[in-house]
């Protein structure tokens, strides 16, 4: 059982049409991946800076709410926006942190900017424990 001569080139075609198909989503799946955890460093990051801000509210020296949101996490380079109302942080009211970024889309794959990601990370604590 050979193969007929008018079969010879359709494994060949049949990769050319099904290969865009599987890159497509291997670099999606990667895509969404990296967006997830951008998310999830974003969430802690403002977590880490509203309990920077709730502990030391009342102490200018050791109150560094960027400082403390982006320590320890994956978002250095990313060009993180950290904004929070510690100036009106007093004990029994709440402090807000907010942290966003842009990703650019698909590290590399397509032109940078061409479908940005805009994503953000809030976290609420009470002032002074």
């Amino acid at each position: 059982m050979g193969k007929r001569d008018g079969e010879r080139g359709a494994v060949a075609v049949e990769l050319a049409f099904l290969l865009p198909v599987l890159l497509l989503i291997l670099i999606g799946s990667m895509e969404y991946g990296r967006v997830f955890h951008v998310q999830n460093s974003l969430t802690h990051a403002a977590r880490e800076g509203a309990r920077n801000a709730a502990i030391h509210w009342d102490e200018p020296a050791k109150l560094n709410v960027s400082g403390a949101a982006l320590q320890g996490t994956s978002l250095v380079g990313l060009g993180v926006a950290v904004s929070s109302n510690v100036a009106s942080c007093a004990p029994g009211r709440n402090v807000t942190v907010t942290t966003s970024v842009t990703l650019p889309s698909m590290s590399g794959f397509l032109p940078p900017g061409l479908f940005p990601i805009k994503l953000k990370g809030e976290a609420v604590m009470r002032c002074g424990g």
